[in-house]
């Protein structure tokens, strides 16, 4: 069994911005929900604007 969430959550800490919704559907809802996570929990930590981070990740969902 692949730890598809864990591997999202690493790419959304990593990833320089968030990657096109074309893009997104090649990839099943765990690794999303991973990339999500992650990719705005690094907006916070570089902006420290909490509000930012949870608009992001609605736009993203």
């Amino acid at each position: 069994m692949n730890n598809h969430f864990g591997k999202g959550l690493m790419a959304g800490l990593h990833a320089p911005y968030a990657y096109s919704a074309h893009h997104a559907v090649n990839f099943c809802s765990e690794y999303k929900r991973g990339f999500v996570l992650g990719f705005t929990h690094r907006m916070f930590e570089k902006t420290g604007d909490r509000q930012l981070s949870a608009w992001e990740a609605g736009i993203l969902t």
